[in-house]
């Protein structure tokens, strides 16, 4: 059942097994896989519908790169799926492993951990299948892989039809399951810890009209995206003033995107292949792609840079007789320096404003500068563009960069508490009955857009919570043994090479 908080029959005080703070598509997922086996309450601060009111509450400050702190996220049951484009992409298995030019990379676990994840989350995202790979597509398509060779990776996006949006579709569900309740205009505003400050008591909700109530649970989940889970735990700060969960000093922390830059001086020829490219193809029974170019992983280790891709797109102002643009959209490397904290603003809720400092790196900047130099060359060489006016973009304006809507990174996962927020399983490490959900606890990025690794995370969470209430079930994805640390190229560590302080590395960032 679906329960308004502002509804003075409504009870606030409340009691569930799991308790899940957010309705956005990791929440919601999570909710309707656990409530199969147990009572679930899920708590949104939003509606049905957009509200000016609430709107406001996601007004922030940003001392770093300007971002739009308002237009890209959304206080709403369903979450941020209303912004999302459909865009669907799939990690590379390297992004998963450590890299010793990038410090903080390397998952806990490899890609063969989450990949029955993956198919579940192409299934709820109406993909068809979780095919990504461009030869089979292209074939498929009828067409072929524009350019190909050593040091290129061919790509794809995915498009489901229709675009998964959460609210309408599932709305229903969640009014009719019995084990299942939502509560609507209930904004957490504290997190209570029990006398050992090891597990959370219970959480204080309030609505904008002053009711209050509390939440207690056998297990929380806090599915709030990454610049709001957050905000949340450092506002938390009664009982822990660094907030909770923060023992490692990474909440907030290690803030990334995927930022998108232009490649400028490249002259794309306007012909069959860039109409293709800056739209979109179908395969098999009318599936969509969009194709997209990148470096090989050897060209990537060769050049120690991160994980990029190109697209050719056009503006919604362009038209179809416009010549296309080349832009690159880029994995952004962890940084302790880019991180949320909170202004002295208060809001309607009496809690601290979000304060975003976005901030790029060397690294950052030089694997867009020599990425666009590669790829720009394999265009030419490809016969789809030429250079007219090539310069390596050494002022690096920050001006330049645009934002892709993906808030990630800010509790991340790591093997340790000192070196992240949440464990392998998605538990805090510093509270024994609290998970995150969503795409803040990545330790990294990759170039791809994260909402096929959020759901995939979030049915493997659901899984690992599942097994606390009954074992695992035939039909259940089968779990792969977790890889350990020496996983990929090096020991999953924390920032930097083995045995660097991520204080120390924090320090660096800094200047």
């Amino acid at each position: 059942m679906i329960l308004d908080a502002r509804d003075d029959a409504v009870a606030l005080d409340r009691v569930a097994t799991i308790v899940i703070v957010g309705a956005g598509p990791s929440g919601m997922t999570l909710a309707r896989e656990l409530a199969g086996v147990t009572d679930v309450l899920l708590v949104e601060a939003g509606g049905f519908d957009v509200e000016d009111e609430r709107l406001a509450l996601l007004e922030g400050e940003c001392a770093g790169i300007s971002y739009p702190l308002t237009e890209t996220r959304a206080r709403r049951f369903g979450g941020s799926s209303e912004l999302w484009a459909g865009y669907c992409a799939v990690f590379d298995p390297h992004d998963f492993d450590r890299r010793d030019w990038v410090p903080g990379s390397g998952w806990p676990f490899g890609r063969t951990e989450i990949a029955p994840y993956y198919e579940k989350a192409a299934a709820l995202l109406n993909l068809g299948d979780c095919n990504f790979d461009a030869h089979e597509i292209a074939r498929s398509s009828q067409a072929s892989v524009q350019f190909d060779g050593d040091g290129l990776a061919p790509t794809v996006w995915r498009f489901g039809t229709p675009t998964m949006r959460f609210d309408g579709p599932w709305r229903h569900t969640f009014e009719a399951d019995a084990n299942l309740t939502t509560l609507l205009h209930a904004n957490l505003v504290d997190i209570r810890l029990d006398a050992g400050h090891g597990r959370i008591a219970e959480l204080v909700i309030r609505t904008l009209d002053g009711r209050e109530g509390r939440v207690r649970a056998r297990f929380f989940v806090l599915a709030c995206g990454g610049i709001e889970t957050a905000r949340l735990l450092l506002n938390a700060d009664s009982q822990a003033p660094e907030g909770v969960g923060n023992s490692s000093d990474l909440v907030g922390r290690c803030f990334m995107e995927h930022p998108h830059i232009s490649v400028p001086g490249m002259r794309l020829a306007n012909g069959d292949w860039s109409r293709t490219w800056a739209g979109r193809g179908t395969f098999g029974e009318g599936r969509e792609f969009a194709s997209a170019l990148g470096l090989s992983v050897r060209a990537q280790m060769d050049a120690r840079i991160l994980n990029a891709r190109a697209h050719v797109y056009r503006t919604p102002e362009m038209s179809d007789r416009d010549t296309p643009r080349l832009g690159l959209f880029l994995e952004q490397a962890p940084n302790p320096a880019s991180r949320i904290t909170l202004s002295p603003r208060i809001d309607a809720l009496g809690l601290r404003g979000v304060r975003l400092d976005w901030r790029l790196t060397a690294l950052d900047w030089r694997t867009y500068e020599t990425t666009a130099a590669l790829l720009g060359r394999a265009f030419e060489a490809g016969g789809a563009g030429r250079f007219e006016s090539w310069r390596q973009p050494r002022i690096r304006d920050p001006a330049t960069v645009l934002y892709s809507n993906h808030h990630l990174g800010t509790t991340r996962m790591s093997g340790s508490a000192r070196n992240g927020v949440v464990d392998p399983d998605c538990r805090m490490h510093d509270l024994e009955n609290c998970y995150i959900s969503g795409g803040s606890v990545f330790p990294t990025v990759s170039w791809a857009n994260p909402t096929m690794t959020v759901l995939a995370l979030t049915f493997r969470l659901a899984n690992h919570l599942r097994e606390q209430f009954v074992p695992a079930r035939q039909e259940n994805p089968q779990r792969v043994a977790k890889v350990p640390p020496e996983h990929g190229r090096g020991p999953a560590s924390g920032f930097g090479p083995p045995g660097n302080d991520p204080a120390d590395y924090a320090e660096i960032a800094r200047k």
